[in-house]
């Protein structure tokens, strides 16, 4: 799927799996279309990393997407966030486990520029967030938290529907405390992304995420690991969201850049990726957004659908869930 080309390109996404009975499907397009159009002011003003830092911020601001102040909690009800960004001129940083501000893209851009690391998590990513004074993580939006609730409703009275879901069940099943603990409280995990090009040939990748919702405590998705959750290179860049842990297992952002550094086109590479994940974890794992040194943008996704914001030829802000 490509759009053409033009000198500076971007596309957002709000993340695959369901959206038919999303409870804020309308604002989370409303909030894509923004943040779709401000990111690309940005692009024509400033570079690539700014505007996609720029777009995934927009996102965690919202409240309204599984990032920032909208990340869903974990099973005990707490939050962590991770995030990534990377250019196709060597920059890369990455946040993981971070309780201490709403927007981890951000501070992932400092590990990219002010420190000699690669990745921090953690404790450590929390006292770097609170040394430059970045914004606290508030509270969950009200229907963050109701959605948890019902979540683990659902999944206490065995209506798990996915592979995750079902693993998670006898997991507490293995610790019947658990299970009453978390009586007593009471679909795949969104992430936020951007990919940009812009009139320098700068190619930029960002990626933000709360995770899975009722995720284990301290675990880590995809979203911080460079190739698996986000990745540029001269060739392309692209975000993936999805089942974190299929993504790692199967690292589609690398491998479209490896498939592309060979000589294919992106709709090529993107299909020769997908082929492999589909063969390799299955199908209903992921989707992931990319751009390449061309200018043309591309996404694919195994899941029932994709929340996409892009700028079109003709410089119109384009949303869907796609299909």
């Amino acid at each position: 799927m490509g759009c053409g080309v033009m000198a500076t390109r971007i596309i957002l996404h709000g993340g695959a799996g369901s959206w038919r009975y999303h409870p804020v499907r309308d604002r989370a397009l409303e909030v894509v279309r923004e943040c779709t159009r401000r990111a690309y002011r940005v692009l024509l003003e400033r570079d690539a990393l700014e505007a996609v830092v720029s777009g995934v911020k927009c996102m965690e601001d919202s409240g309204y997407l599984n990032a920032g102040w909208g990340s869903v909690p974990d099973l005990y009800g707490g939050r962590s966030l991770d995030a990534g960004v990377m250019t196709s001129g060597g920059l890369v940083g990455a946040v993981a486990s971070i309780t201490a501000t709403k927007n981890p893209v951000v501070l992932a851009r400092i590990v990219a520029e002010d420190t000699p690391h690669i990745l921090i998590g953690g404790e450590g990513g929390d006292l770097l967030a609170r040394q430059y004074n970045l914004p606290p993580l508030p509270p969950p939006p009200s229907h963050v938290w109701s959605r948890y609730r019902e979540t683990l409703k659902r999944l206490l009275g065995g209506e798990a529907r996915t592979d995750y879901g079902r693993d998670l069940v006898k997991y507490v099943d293995r610790h019947m405390g658990l299970r009453k603990t978390l009586s007593e409280i009471a679909g795949l995990g969104d992430t936020v992304g951007a990919v940009a090009l812009d009139e320098e040939g700068l190619l930029a990748s960002a990626v933000s995420t709360g995770g899975m919702i009722l995720k284990l405590p301290g675990r880590i998705g995809d979203s911080p690991i460079p190739g698996a959750g986000f990745y540029a290179s001269g060739r392309v860049a692209c975000s993936a969201t999805g089942y974190g842990e299929r993504i790692i297992m199967t690292m589609p952002c690398l491998r479209l850049a490896e498939y592309m550094q060979e000589g294919l086109s992106l709709d090529e590479a993107m299909d020769r990726v997908m082929e492999y994940v589909d063969k390799r974890v299955g199908g209903n794992t992921m989707g992931f957004i990319a751009v390449d040194e061309e200018g043309n943008l591309g996404w694919r996704y195994n899941t029932e659908a994709m929340l996409i914001g892009y700028i079109d030829g003709d410089g119109n802000v384009v949303v869907k869930v796609k299909p």
